[in-house]
């Protein structure tokens, strides 16, 4: 039986990535070049858009499913980023995205019935 502990990862990833912090967290799920993670009350997506103003961003978000798209246009080269995820649980209406050194963070509340509770133990 294999070591259900072993992380395949592939070699080459790490060379192609951008930036590198975001390919090594192992709770992040998605698609290259999107992250996306919970806390206990946000569901957050960071996406790379390296080189593109925040006037040429778009994130829209219709029942449930995020899109970023991401596009830089100069004389010498043509780009773009896209995007997309299914995702519940969000207050969809309160979402808001800040880019920071070429990644774009959109953050989206989490509804209050998808929220973890505590749950106080008693005797009987």
């Amino acid at each position: 039986m294999p070591d259900s502990s072993l992380v395949r990862k592939d070699p080459l990833r790490s060379l192609f990535g951008f930036p590198r912090w975001i390919e090594d967290f192992d709770d992040f799920t998605s698609q290259r070049g999107l992250k996306i993670h919970e806390t206990d009350s946000d569901i957050i997506a960071e996406a790379v858009v390296a080189g593109v103003s925040k006037d040429d961003i778009n994130v829209d978000i219709e029942d449930g499913v995020l899109t970023i798209k991401a596009e830089s246009k100069s004389e010498s080269s043509s780009y773009q980023y896209y995007y997309t995820a299914a995702l519940s649980g969000g207050k969809w209406d309160k979402a808001t995205a800040k880019i920071k050194d070429g990644v774009v963070r959109v953050t989206i509340p989490k509804a209050e019935e998808v929220k973890p509770r505590k749950v106080k133990v008693e005797t009987e």
